[in-house]
């Protein structure tokens, strides 16, 4: 998502109740209960060499493809807000058509297929609907169900196109969303709704017994920016899956933290998620688009909270030599500017447990290759990181004991 000056609207809530007005605001988990079957042709013998287990993670933020906050922006007590909302949600469902979501995704399923991890977080994998005639209320009075894009069938059909098989095995819904605007094609005034979901992807097409999730999960931060002239919630979530691996154990957790223009709100949702999903017996890898860059170059502190909580980052831990590197976000919102350089580092791969060991961890730039607008699949970086899992201590003592006698 675009960066945008929202401070001064943010109003810390400890409440999970719906949005008042006629904004429609929701949440939900999609889970789906059982994988496809294993193809038995996939070379995994590599997985389980020297008593280790490895998995192979990558998160990627998709990018709606326009600067929403913009709509956020306006000021709800303008007597012309209506008129200027109209214009800005016409405007910027324009600039996410423009943007070519499916090329986009196109260019994202390229990477994955290319590296094949086992498990990808996914964040802004939107579902935009539309609706016509429109309620010309903001927040309609009827839902808008016909779908204009589903980023995330689409990522899943194109990996399926490309022979990469996955599923999504954890969502949660975040901010959702529907205003009026402007057909600029038919001249009718219509509804469209912007749902913003998280998701985790799981591999399929692995051996029986590799990779198996489980206990999916998936909720909102209590602390959201709240706009209660026009009764919007802007939720940012989690959401989670139980993973084993040739029989190590460890969850898996993908989220989208507020963004850095309220870093105290976006601490708090770290200290929620630390205290939530994070708080767990087993090992865990955290995953996603956390806006919080580790060297606080963009005035953020979050990260600080992770490494307090134990947790150890997969890409300072293999580049120990280039701590200002890896840099993640910073395309400009059109992705048409070549000159435009990243300039943080927001998208993390971080883990805690004494089991795992940061392997490798790269910074992948999801160039294009084209000409012409749109030059990247997206306005982030994605960040892929591949982990050993060493047999836990107990198994070592039980075949230490077995040996001696």
């Amino acid at each position: 998502m675009q960066k945008n000056e929202t401070a001064n609207q943010i109003t810390p809530r400890a409440s999970r109740s719906a949005a008042n007005g006629g904004w429609q605001v929701m949440t939900g988990l999609v889970v789906l209960a059982a994988l496809l079957a294993w193809p038995a042709n996939l070379h995994a013998g590599d997985k389980d060499k020297g008593g280790k287990r490895s998995v192979d993670t990558m998160t990627v933020n998709l990018y709606v493809g326009g600067n929403i906050g913009r709509v956020i922006a306006l000021d709800p007590t303008d007597p012309a807000y209506l008129a200027h909302l109209m214009a800005a949600v016409t405007g910027v469902f324009y600039e996410i058509v423009a943007s070519q979501p499916s090329t986009r995704l196109g260019g994202v399923a390229d990477r994955i297929a290319a590296r094949l991890p086992d498990l990808v977080a996914v964040q802004e994998a939107s579902l935009l609907r539309n609706q016509s005639p429109g309620d010309l209320v903001v927040g309609g009075t009827t839902a808008a169900t016909n779908v204009v894009y589903d980023y995330l069938a689409i990522l899943v059909d194109a990996l399926a196109a490309r022979g990469a098989h996955y599923a999504v095995a954890a969502s949660t819904e975040e901010v959702d969303v529907e205003m009026p605007m402007m057909n600029m094609l038919t001249g009718v005034f219509e509804d469209v709704r912007l749902t913003d979901r998280d998701a985790i992807l799981v591999r399929t097409d692995v051996p029986p017994g590799h990779l198996r999730v489980s206990h999916p999960q998936g909720g909102h931060f209590a602390n959201a920016i709240q706009i209660p002239a026009i009764g919007l919630s802007v939720w940012r979530g989690w959401c989670s899956v139980d993973v084993s691996v040739r029989g190590e154990d460890f969850r898996f957790i993908c989220t989208h933290l507020e963004e850095e223009t309220a870093p105290q709100l976006q601490m708090a949702q770290a200290l929620e998620l630390l205290a939530g999903p994070a708080h767990s017996h087993l090992p865990v890898i955290l995953a996603g688009d956390c806006n919080a860059d580790p060297l606080h170059r963009n005035g953020t502190q979050t990260y600080d909270a992770f490494v307090a909580a134990g947790f150890k980052d997969a890409w300072a831990a293999t580049h120990r030599c280039q701590p200002a590197g890896g840099l993640t976000w910073g395309h400009d919102e059109f992705l048409a500017d070549p000159t435009t350089p990243f300039v943080w580092r927001l998208d993390l791969v971080l883990f805690r447990g004494g089991d795992f060991e940061a392997r490798s961890a790269s910074v992948l730039d999801l160039d294009l290759g084209r000409t012409e607008p749109p030059l990247w699949a997206t306005d982030h970086a994605a960040v892929s990181a591949s982990f050993e899992i060493e047999k836990s201590r107990c198994a070592k003592d039980e075949k230490e004991s077995k040996d001696k006698h």
